[in-house]
């Protein structure tokens, strides 16, 4: 953590993208470690029902309880249902943009004041919290190691352009196309696994018996 600070410190708004791979890299590193102590994520990513049932069409940004979704879509809002959080596949946050250096140096004296408490006899709950700050700081040194485009985009300075709309941020169209088709209505599509091909074993010509 501290060559990690180091190395944040010597950088600027305006450092080229190549400078934060290895902060990245260092930032994955510490959080794997951080992850590894804590316990894993439940695979409904939800704190009230972690061994709950699956919903297999979550809209983004939701958790993948099935019990607590039926409750927002209801617009049910009882204090057992933990508000909607951007989370990855495995149940880590994702942080709000925009994503730059500023918020970068906070996350990190975020984990920084996290780990001075840290020991061998810390609670779980104390690894977990490092592990999803630690996350989202590596999310933001990732994005900003990304080489960058030309849709001026302060919350995804790394995404590509979308030709269709005017060269705006592909990730940003995406999302804001999202929220128009939840408000719409229009049913989420999920793609399904195509059936496994069966392989097809090339023989060579029957031998000749004599």
């Amino acid at each position: 953590m501290a060559s990690i600070g180091d190395a944040v410190t010597g950088l600027w708004s305006d450092s080229h993208p190549a400078e934060y791979d290895d902060v990245a890299d260092e930032l994955y590193a510490v959080f794997r470690t951080a992850a590894n102590l804590a316990p894993p994520k439940s695979h409904t990513g939800c704190r009230t029902h972690p061994d709950g049932a699956v919903d297999p069409e979550a809209p983004q940004g939701w958790t993948r309880c099935l019990l607590c979704n039926e409750a927002r879509r209801r617009g049910m809002h009882p204090a057992d249902v933990p508000p909607p959080a951007r989370t990855n596949p495995l149940g880590y946050p994702i942080p709000d943009g925009p994503y730059d250096l500023e918020l970068l140096r906070q996350l990190l004296s975020h984990a920084n004041s996290l780990s001075f408490s840290l020991s061998l006899r810390s609670e779980f709950s104390e690894f977990e919290e490092m592990a999803d700050v630690l996350h989202q700081a590596f999310c933001v040194a990732r994005e900003l190691s990304r080489p960058r485009n030309t849709s001026g985009c302060n919350i995804h300075p790394g995404a590509p352009t979308d030709p269709t709309a005017n060269g705006a941020c592909l990730f940003c169209v995406g999302a804001a196309r999202r929220r128009a088709d939840e408000k719409a209505g229009v049913p989420l599509l999920i793609p399904r696994r195509p059936a496994g091909l069966k392989r097809r074993v090339r023989t060579g010509p029957a031998r000749e018996t004599s």
